[in-house]
């Protein structure tokens, strides 16, 4: 089967991605006066990890006075154990302030009290720094966005799945893919920023949107780029629903309003693990201590019992917004267990969200280096726009400055054949095969790891992987799925030999089999490239600030 004609498009700035960070990059590239496509395999602005979050952003400078960047980024990088990249943290809590004010004009509406900013107060935070929209929901943000960058004259695509980044002359220059309804797609830009967000859809048990497979993580590695602190994956504590889907948040829950999680001993989780200092609440330690109630079999029902019996009756129904739909307010109890929910490693790059690329940048979750070995909750959003918007106003000088460059036509001939031959074959479907993958890494390479289950998933994805090649694909939704597979083997053996590499426990890795943090070895980071078709990986120094 041949895919349809190739249709080509041109601009200044491509964005690939249509969540939160690349809506804000396109918007500030659009500013710039650059023409700009943004290109989004869902629909743009839908079907991301922004649209269904809860649209909580830390920002310094809104609650107490004694609150600022520098504060911010001390515990940005305390959470994170000390192996954040400071120069990226100071560019994101500095800006933190001000894209508040960015996002109200773009037509953003947060809680407000008396027109002051709501702010709330999340663990791992010294201060109540957590500006959040007016109806806690993603598309407070990513609707307005999304409206705002339409009237503006940002250019959108929808439906379309990127297959191949090219660079030619050591600098990007186009890129393809292929729309739901079978045309082969080439994009032709000056510059290119990708924000694909990350790859919790490895996992069987995620709240992570249906697209999150780590595309970008695997368009920077075939172009010989390096990722970093892959084996950092956050698993949120507390979730419910179908695998784990919708978020219960622990941290206004437990921390502020006391609600207790119990084990089916009726033992206190949290204070059983030596949880009860709020700064050491953070999300690792608690799904940590939750999984291993749920290995030793004192599970409920496959969870830990969340007991909302200590929160105050008048208290209750302020709560139905942080709770699943179908709870009703004289409910005492949930079942909750812990489910994958961001991605602290990815693509690298420097304060201007550049990659080693020329003309090639990144922001959001598809990048690493802010949140280190675990992320504090709100700097995921303060992140993506914040660097959103560093990326689009880059981007946008960038295309000005390097001009225009011809495409490399006959690489692109070969990604369109390479495509066109998936199709036919009578292996299993990709479906099937994904299935299994996450199976395997929720098992064996998920909260809690050792040199044994690393091995054995590792093993698992090799056979697995061999089944791509023979997968059955009859139209252009498989084909898109078996590109995504593709996507998630590639990354899901990057995780596990990154978190194989490191041999201690930190932030959210945690290797029972080395149970400690160690600084003396490990405040590394492990840089993988992909050289001559084989995985390296590598480990490299951080640099120390004074005072943190």
């Amino acid at each position: 089967m041949d895919l349809n004609e190739t249709e080509k498009m041109r601009c200044d700035v491509l964005v690939i991605g249509g969540g939160g960070a690349g809506l804000r990059a396109a918007i500030e590239a659009r500013h710039a006066g650059a023409d700009v496509i943004l290109v989004s395999k869902s629909r743009v602005g839908y079907a991301n990890n922004t649209y269904i979050a809860k649209a909580v952003i830390s920002a310094s400078g809104w609650g107490d006075s004694r609150d600022g960047g520098r504060v911010h980024l001390e515990d940005t990088v305390q959470g994170g154990r000390l192996l954040n990249d400071f120069e990226l943290v100071s560019v994101m809590t500095e800006a933190a302030k001000d894209e508040i004010l960015f996002l109200e004009k773009c037509g953003v509406v947060f809680a407000k009290n008396r027109g002051r900013f709501v702010t709330e107060q999340i663990a791992g935070h010294r201060f109540p720094r957590q500006i959040r929209g007016q109806r806690r929901t993603g598309s407070d943000l990513t609707v307005p966005l999304k409206q705002y960058a339409e009237k503006i004259g940002v250019r959108f695509v929808d439906r379309v799945f990127i297959s191949r980044l090219f660079s030619k002359e050591g600098r990007v220059a186009a890129a393809s893919g292929v729309s739901h309804d079978g045309l082969f797609m080439v994009f032709e830009a000056n510059s290119v920023i990708l924000t694909t967000g990350g790859f919790g859809q490895v996992y069987l048990h995620t709240n992570n949107a249906a697209g999150i497979t780590g595309d970008g993580q695997a368009l920077a590695l075939e172009l010989g780029l390096p990722l970093k602190d892959m084996e950092f994956v956050q698993f949120y504590p507390t979730a419910t629903g179908r695998l784990g889907n919708r978020l219960i948040l622990s941290e206004v829950l437990v921390m502020a309003e006391g609600a207790i999680l119990r084990n089916r001993a009726d033992e206190d989780i949290a204070k059983k693990h030596g949880l009860t200092d709020p700064m050491r609440l953070t999300r690792d330690r608690l799904s940590q201590a939750i999984m291993r109630e749920l290995l030793a079999g004192r599970d409920v029902g496959g969870g830990v019992v969340m007991d909302l019996s200590p929160i105050a009756e008048e208290r209750l129904p302020s709560m139905a917004s942080l709770l699943p739909s179908s709870w009703k307010v004289d409910q005492k109890t949930l079942i909750v267990a812990p489910t994958t929910h961001f991605c602290m490693g990815g693509i690298v790059i420097n304060k201007s969200a550049e990659t080693p690329l020329s003309g090639l940048f990144a922001a959001g979750e598809v990048t690493a280096g802010i949140h280190g070995a675990n992320r504090l909750g709100g700097n995921a959003l303060c992140e993506i726009f914040t660097f959103g918007g560093v990326a689009g106003k880059k981007a946008a000088a960038s295309a000005k400055e390097l001009g225009y460059t011809d495409a490399p036509e006959e690489l692109i001939r070969h990604e369109k054949a390479r495509l066109e031959s998936f199709f036919g074959s009578n292996g299993r479907r990709p479906k099937n095969l994904c299935r299994s993958l996450k199976e395997v890494m929720w098992l064996k390479a998920g909260i809690l790891r050792d040199r044994e289950s690393l091995d054995e998933a590792l093993d698992k994805i090799r056979e697995l992987r061999s089944g791509v090649a023979t997968a059955r694909i009859d139209d252009t939704s498989d084909l898109i799925r078996c590109l995504e597979l593709e996507n998630m083997f590639q990354i899901s053996e990057v995780v596990c030999r990154a978190a194989l590499s490191r041999e201690e426990s930190r932030g959210s890795h945690y290797r029972t089999d080395y149970p400690v943090e160690d600084n003396d070895r490990w405040r590394r980071n492990i840089v993988v490239r992909k050289v001559n078709g084989k995985l390296t990986y590598e480990k490299t120094g951080i640099s120390f600030i004074k005072a943190i």
